[in-house]
């Protein structure tokens, strides 16, 4: 039916339920026979008795209903006589499922949570780069990805070379095996292989953005999967598998096989013992030697594929239970979690090993056995490794190699690179794009519409104004009526009511809420691409990304805050060259602050650049035409700090990728005053610069005084009222037409 060959008929989809139900049946009687092998441990093995669920029968239904759905089939070929060509029935096309529909949304989601946490990982690699717990990570975000959208494909009617799901399985897969190598060598990763990996974390992002309903002009990944290819034929110092099969290609299929056939029949004998065991239960001897029997076996193999890393840990893991003592230690919580996440973690090892074998099998080359140049030459002791890395490193780019051999001009060259990064640009763009779609809040837990969100504090709204009907019923009742008591107790339940729906309230409230680290885990991205474009060096110290507010104020701060952040390196931070000679730390620093203040956020970006310069700004100022030569001089260097924020103003005589076009502070103030902010400045020279955003909690719930005039009533926003007085009818009089009031000796 999902390849269009038969249509739905109410035989078909009886004969469906008819599977369905053989299949809980089934399901039914298998957890019979465990609950029986749980009560008496020493029955180890079980059978299930079908006959009684009618299978031979269900089987040579579902075979008749296929052959009269076969013999039902129109050929056009043989009706071409009877029928036009626009006549012949064409094969039924089924929709997507909701299941599908469902699993596509699930698999967007949790592959922009995978990227999110990818990129930083990237980050922090750079940082630590002889750290292999951050490679495994980025290593498991990327192999995540492939799986989920290798799941995607199977529920798909077409596969389609340029199908994202299946350009974003290409690219993670091929990424994943350049990964693996690195984690075999002894090198660490180079800033250009963080670049590339950081690029497919872009591309990813756009086209799970295409996934989620959103369109961009570029979408290939030819350039990417060549560079992949390139650094994984030029890595040098690499070692492990690929040294292996290069040594001797033809074991490893064996090797393979070997490895899966074992450690899959580990693995199934590991997860059996894990799910017979209960909490409180004193630790069983026999199970216990069955369980390292199962890890001795998985390092046995391992050793063959000198797998270092699964070694150790099923090694860590047999020594840790051979502490135990049967028959007076007692499974605890602690046990069963390390059970399961040991058991997680060798099923993570081997299947990225499994995976990357199979890679290499796929596309080895018939020339992989020749060494390479450098090998031949380090074999035979005249040059060093170091002097091979130091001699790819000195490797031209393509357009000096093509300018120095006179098959270009250098005209030429830099026509070539501009569009280059032009096309760079677009695709920076279309990144932005993608990322600002939608969908980088997701919860760890479950996934809540922003629709439905919306509705509740509509709701809650409505509940509100009824509540303080309540009260307002409840004095009329007393007063007009003069019906106290019954006025007593309508006030009794509307302070119940008022008690809830604040908690309602509160509780929807703190749904919306979402931590800043959603989006402070993406500046070190940004602070690291600016300081490589600037040939700066600069470190980000996030504090406070614990700090919450409402969803649509984070959405709506995060271009302002990702422009104040590239500004603080373009223009804030110096080269290392003019910090040293300063007696600065060439390494700059940026510090990212967040905490509460009352019903406000307050974000701090602190930098120890070279700060800004007052008269600088001010004769700017003047060239653009925003202040007169006559305002200059009553203009304050507090006041004159502030024109940055004026449509226009730049200090960069140049245009750059990063700044210079006149745009951005004005546009940063304008957004942040749209959820009801505010922005101040401070800077010292040759100290750094110091930004302040006042951010309101939520833009949801706006607290107000209410005010009755001439029959009409009105909330004014609390935040614009300084403070209320209560006046005796004494001090009110009527002056003119107007009333007055005398308030501290003033009318």
């Amino acid at each position: 039916m999902k390849k269009g060959q038969y249509s739905s008929s109410s035989e078909i989809t009886d004969a469906l339920l008819r599977g369905v139900d053989l299949l809980n049946a089934f399901i039914k009687q298998l957890g019979q026979q465990i609950q029986e092998i749980e009560a008496n441990p020493v029955k180890e093995t079980f059978t299930i008795d079908i006959g009684e669920m009618d299978y031979p029968e269900f089987i040579t239904e579902v075979e008749e209903l296929r052959q009269i759905e076969a013999s039902n089939q129109v050929n056009p070929d043989n009706c071409k006589d009877k029928l036009n060509d626009d006549e012949v029935a064409a094969p039924l096309k089924v929709e997507l499922s909701p299941l599908y529909d469902q699993m596509l949304t699930d698999f967007i989601d949790e592959t922009r949570e995978h990227l999110e946490t990818t990129e930083h990982k990237c980050v922090e690699l750079e940082k630590y780069p002889d750290d292999p717990e951050i490679l495994n990570a980025i290593l498991r975000g990327f192999h995540s990805i492939k799986g989920g959208a290798g799941v995607i494909i199977s529920m798909q009617d077409k596969d389609e070379p340029d199908n994202p799901v299946m350009v974003i399985k290409t690219i993670t897969h091929a990424t994943e095996s350049l990964l693996q190598q690195h984690r075999n060598s002894v090198t660490p990763l180079s800033p250009e292989v963080i670049d590339l990996i950081l690029a497919v974390v872009d591309k990813v992002t756009i086209l799970t953005s295409i996934l989620a309903g959103n369109e961009f002009d570029d979408c290939s990944i030819e350039e990417l999967m060549q560079h992949i290819g390139a650094l994984s034929e030029e890595s040098p110092g690499i070692s492990g598998v690929e040294t292996r099969v290069s040594e001797d290609i033809k074991k490893l299929p064996q090797q393979l096989a070997a490895f899966m056939n074992i450690g899959s029949q580990a693995l199934e004998s590991m997860m059996g013992i894990i799910n017979t065991i209960k909490l409180g239960q004193p630790i069983d001897s026999k199970r216990i030697k069955q369980y390292i029997r199962a890890l001795k076996s998985i390092a046995s193999t391992a050793r063959y594929l000198d797998y270092d890393e699964l070694i150790l840990e099923v090694e860590e893991t047999w020594r840790y239970m051979e502490g135990f003592t049967p028959g007076k230690d007692f499974i605890t919580e602690e046990i069963l979690e390390f059970l399961h996440n040991n058991y997680q973690k060798v099923q993570d090892l081997m299947n990225l090993k499994i995976e990357s074998l199979k890679y290499l099998l796929e596309n080895v080359p018939p020339e992989y056995g020749q060494k390479k140049i450098g090998e031949i030459l380090i074999s035979e002791h005249k040059i060093t490794p170091e002097q091979v890395n130091w001699a790819l490193q000195q490797q031209k780019k393509l357009g000096d190699i093509l300018v120095d051999s006179g098959a270009i001009k250098t005209g030429d060259l830099k026509i070539a690179l501009a569009q280059q990064a032009k096309a760079r640009e677009k695709q920076q763009q279309a990144l932005e794009q993608a990322k600002s779609s939608g969908g980088e809040l997701s919860s760890q837990s479950i996934r809540v519409s922003q629709e439905k969100l919306d509705r509740l504090m509509n709701m809650i709204g409505e509940l509100l104004i009824s509540k303080n009907r309540i009260f307002h019923l409840a004095n009329t009742i007393g007063l007009e009526y003069d019906l106290p008591g019954l006025a007593r107790e309508v006030k009794g339940v509307a302070a119940e009511l008022a008690t809830i729906s604040d908690e309602l309230q509160d509780a929807i409230m703190s749904a919306r809420m979402v931590p800043l680290r959603v989006l402070f885990q993406r500046y070190p991205r940004t602070i690291r691409d600016t300081a490589r474009k600037t040939g700066k060096q600069v470190d980000l110290i996030i504090e406070g990304e614990d700090t919450e507010l409402d969803k649509t104020v984070i959405e709506a701060i995060n271009d302002p805050l990702v422009h104040m952040l590239r500004n603080a390196v373009d223009h804030g931070i110096e080269s290392p060259r003019e910090r040293e000679a300063s007696g600065k730390n060439e390494t700059g620093r940026i510090s990212l602050r967040a905490g509460y203040q009352g019903n406000y956020v307050l974000i701090e970006i602190i930098d120890d650049g070279k700060g800004l310069n007052p008269d600088e700004i001010k004769l700017k100022a003047v060239k653009k035409g925003l202040i007169s030569i006559e305002q200059i001089e009553n203009l304050t260097n507090e006041d004159a700090l502030q024109l940055i924020f004026a449509p226009g103003f730049s200090t960069r005589e140049e245009v750059s990728e990063l700044s210079g076009r006149g745009v951005g502070m004005d546009v940063v103030k304008t957004n942040i005053e749209k959820v009801g902010g505010a922005v101040n400045l401070t800077s010292t020279m040759g100290e750094g610069t110091h930004f302040s955003l006042k951010i309101p909690l939520s833009m949801s719930i706006l607290r107000g005084l209410m005010v009755e005039s001439e029959g009409q009533h009105f909330i004014i926003p609390l935040d614009t009222i300084e403070e209320t007085v209560k006046l005796p009818g004494s001090s009110i009089r009527s002056y003119k037409t107007n009333m007055v009031a005398d308030i501290r000796e003033q009318i």
